[in-house]
């Protein structure tokens, strides 16, 4: 299993036949220090994309905002560590580890991190054409 990555890092195609494991708590890690660095407070890595599943990690320094967007398609933030708060014009939902939240692509969505925290974010469905 890859249990760490290189810059520049080639997300895996899910348009071809294969399956690929990885270790999430120490790619976490090494994006937490990149993120620590940056002067967004963070870091992200797409591990996956093909035409029906986006899979992206990311690392999110407390105190540290994805300011308000809207996903591609409809979406889940699933918390690997730390405690993120998910914010929508109809929802304010706090995060801790093992938590998820579910969405779909016409929701405006913020996630803020009231501690140091990385999350999983999987994108998935075609966006609208």
């Amino acid at each position: 299993m890859s249990t760490s990555f290189e810059r520049p890092y080639r997300p895996v195609d899910l348009n071809v036949s294969m399956a690929k494991g990885f270790s999430l708590t120490s790619m976490a890690e090494t994006l937490m220090e990149e993120a620590t660095s940056a002067t967004s407070g963070r870091a992200s890595l797409t591990l996956a994309h093909g035409d029906e599943t986006t899979l992206v990690l990311v690392a999110l320094k407390a105190g540290n905002t994805l300011e308000e967007h809207q996903a591609p398609a409809a979406a889940t933030v699933i918390t690997l560590s730390g405690n993120i708060i998910f914010t929508s014009s109809a929802e304010k939902i706090t995060l801790e580890q093992g938590e998820a939240v579910t969405f779909t692509a016409d929701v405006l969505h913020a996630v803020y991190a009231s501690e140091d925290s990385a999350f999983l974010i999987v994108i998935g469905g075609k966006g609208s054409e």
